[in-house]
């Protein structure tokens, strides 16, 4: 067999099993790009030509098997005709593997994502590796599409209707157990002995010893393979995503290219899946959601934020937690998690036993989702050394971060203690969420070795770090910081010292003026409606008791020199917090709780005389409806300062913080990205009119007016099309 190939290796041994190696060159992961499918096109014919006993998928990478297909291909698509031939050519060569004359394996380890699984959809057989790197899923409607290369065809005959729906319109990740469970997979088997269950798992095949597949059970067989039971379950996924299929296509249409598979022919099942991602793939969601995906991964390229000569002279190799609370906490099991020894501190055994509590917590339910096996979990939680009144277990720290009581006046008295007590070279950072940074590093001896850290809360689910630079934060610290975080798999976004810094920042005029609503007579459900019907994750009065108002008081305070005019949020918040009403985690806020779960609304988001607010949205307004100007505008106002102040220096930086820290309307791209969608120029002139109707505050950015003038947007020209609607308005 000819193995003359660049991405792909190809081997055959004495039992007659040809193994396929994928080693895409120049990328980190394993990716379907047109080289690659050539030369597995090449593979498959000689494997047709000369079949052996047994074909073997591998990847030759550490990283892992496939992470699917090329997304620069797909974005640089520019026909609805390139993109079917794309689909016909995968879905031509995917059916020449499944119907090749002998038994094929994928062998999975780490990421198996989009087209790397429905790749191994087409083979025979799937084995993976059971740790915390392997990911198994089909995550495209994340990115605005929908299964292209056989997913929805082939994944419902494997694992289920229901299951496939599941995993498809959330774009779920399986680890390899779970997969395992519902029968995606074959085998899983743990790391140290992987390579013998795959040898054995071939011989076992070779001998033609039979193997044993998960049952559904009679509820699951009467529903996905009955008529009337796939019928109930299509209703119950339509229902389910009613609510998002305005905003995400992908959505149903993926909903429609599965039941084409039950409906009709196989080849009409796979014609619709190809009709369906045509229909998705040019849709602003598509765009802006593989924009995003595109933003994240520039955000964690480390050269995007510093300099390639500060690079630090190593990583740190034991870490300090400095508060036991919720997020030191966190932050200390997210340390330990990824490897790095950690001492969490606080001033008393109790709230440090607290701490080691919520760690085992959490690690615990990394077990329960397959992500750590019970040893790794005992392994993370004895990373953890707990003190109170002992400072020696931090002498040997090269990194301590802060996370005490977000007062001033408080880390700063933590900060001048541990200068005096750790090493020069030690790097000193603070999870301040919007006090200055450049302030605290006065506190210590060594200020360009201090910069801020601010972690998001729930910190084990959200993506965003923000690396604070302070005034005298030098390269290195920052270079220490930016590393730290991608080794902790987030992604940070390096800002310059301010209040509130980017995110809450850009957040506070939004709760603001929620709040200012509320005053003026709109019930806060009617408010919180709006901004999810704009296509936020929650509205601002529930995001504010998931916060804390406790939290929010505080961080408003910080927000004093940059307010144009005074407002009633700040001292609203200061009432609720002396009345105990601090949001989900004291039972009530602006809405009650039982249970964890959201009640009716307190008196704090109930108006005495309430009002209608105009819900109605209009063409003068891009579809934006009174009370969503209200809420969005501010935001987009205030992005466009922080890029004046230097805060960061591109528009993606703003868009990718408010997507990860906020959730702000993924399918819109950003703030930024959303007032381009609109035009600048409307945008300017609806600020200008709420100036007039309700304050200074709306005021537009200089650099709003300055766009607005030149006819163009935040990331381009404004399209010819843009310009005349705003000519002519």
């Amino acid at each position: 067999m000819i193995d003359d190939f660049r991405h792909l290796r190809l081997e055959q041994d004495g039992r007659g099993v040809a193994t396929v190696w994928f080693d895409v060159q120049g990328v980190p992961v394993n990716i379907f790009n047109d080289e690659v499918v050539g030369e597995l096109q090449e593979v498959v014919r000689q494997l047709e030509r000369q079949p052996p006993r047994m074909v073997v998928f591998r990847s030759g990478k550490m990283s892992g098997f496939l992470a699917g297909a090329d997304l620069r291909r797909i974005q640089q698509i520019q026909t609805a005709d390139e993109v079917r031939m794309v689909l016909m050519a995968g879905h031509e060569l995917f059916d020449r593997i499944e119907q090749l004359p002998c038994p094929t394996i994928a062998v999975i380890h780490g990421p198996c994502l989009g087209g790397g699984l429905e790749f191994a959809l087409a083979c025979r057989y799937r084995v993976a590796r059971d740790d915390a790197q392997t990911r198994i899923g089909l995550p495209e409607v994340q990115l605005g599409l929908i299964p292209g290369w056989g997913g929805t065809q082939r994944l419902p005959r494997v694992v289920g209707l229901r299951q496939a729906l599941r995993m498809i319109l959330e774009g779920a990740t399986l680890p390899a157990a779970k997969a395992l469970a519902v029968g995606l997979v074959d085998l899983a088997a743990p790391v140290g002995e992987f390579e013998a269950e795959v040898e054995r798992f071939i011989n076992d095949r070779l001998a033609g010893r039979s193997l044993r597949r998960p049952t559904r059970g009679l509820v699951g067989a009467m529903l996905d393979g009955t008529w009337p039971g796939r019928t109930v379950v299509f209703a119950t996924a339509r229902k389910q995503i009613r609510s998002r299929s305005g905003h995400y296509p992908a959505l149903p249409a993926a909903i429609r290219a599965v039941s084409a598979g039950f409906r009709g022919t196989r080849t009409a099942g796979f014609a619709t899946e190809r009709e369906e991602f045509t229909r998705v793939v040019f849709t602003p969601s598509a765009r802006n959601l593989i924009e995003v995906f595109f933003q994240r991964e520039r955000a964690r390229k480390r050269s995007t934020w510093v300099p390639d000569e500060a690079a630090p002279p190593h990583p740190p190799h034991q870490a300090a937690i400095i508060g036991a609370g919720t997020m030191g906490a966190g932050i200390a099991q997210l340390l330990a998690f990824n490897g790095i020894p950690v001492v969490l501190k606080d001033v008393s055994d109790e709230i440090v036993a607290g701490g080691v509590k919520r760690i085992e917590s959490l690690t615990g339910e990394a077990v329960s989702k397959g992500l750590l096996s019970p040893d790794e979990a005992a392994a993370v939680v004895r990373r953890v050394t707990p003190t109170s009144t002992d400072w020696s277990p931090l002498a040997d720290a090269d990194l301590v971060i802060e996370a005490v009581v977000e007062r001033e006046e408080i880390k700063r008295e933590v900060f001048r203690q541990l200068g005096g007590r750790l090493s020069p070279a030690a790097v000193l950072a603070s999870n301040t969420s919007a006090l200055s940074v450049s302030r605290l590093a006065e506190a210590t001896r060594h200020p360009e070795r201090v910069a801020g850290l601010h972690f998001f809360n729930p910190v084990h689910r959200m993506q965003l770090v923000e690396v604070v630079r302070g005034l005298a934060s030098d390269d290195s610290t920052v270079a220490v910081l930016v590393d730290l975080v991608r080794r902790l798999g987030k992604v940070p976004v390096v800002v310059a010292d301010s209040p509130g810094f980017l995110v809450n920042r850009l957040l506070f005029p939004y709760l603001d003026e929620a709040v200012r609503l509320v005053i003026e007579g709109v019930p806060g459900p009617d408010i919180d409606r709006e901004a999810i019907r704009f296509g936020m994750p929650m509205g601002p009065f529930e995001l504010l008791d998931q916060i804390g108002v406790d939290i929010a008081a505080d961080v408003s305070g910080t927000f004093a020199p940059l307010r144009t005019e005074p407002g009633p949020t700040p001292e609203r918040f200061a009432a609720m917090v002396r009345e105990g009403w601090c949001g989900k985690k004291s039972g009530h806020g602006f809405y009650e709780y039982r249970n964890g779960r959201r009640g009716k609304t307190t008196k704090w988001a109930t108006p005495s005389v309430p009002r209608p607010a105009p819900t109605s949205p209009t063409d003068e307004t891009g579809g934006l409806t009174a009370l969503q100007q209200r809420l969005i505008f501010p935001i987009i106002n205030e992005a466009a300062k922080c890029l004046e102040a230097g805060i960061v220096t591109d528009p993606w930086m703003v868009d990718l913080a408010m997507v990860l820290g906020t959730g702000f309307a993924p399918f819109r791209g950003g703030p930024l990205r959303t007032a381009d969608a609109l035009g600048v120029g409307r945008v300017v002139r609806a600020l200008e009119t709420l100036s007039r109707e309700y304050g200074d505050r709306f005021e537009p950015a200089p650099l709003l007016r300055m766009l607005c003038d030149e006819q163009r947007g935040f990331y381009a020209a404004m399209p010819a099309a843009v310009v005349h609607e705003e000519v002519h308005q």
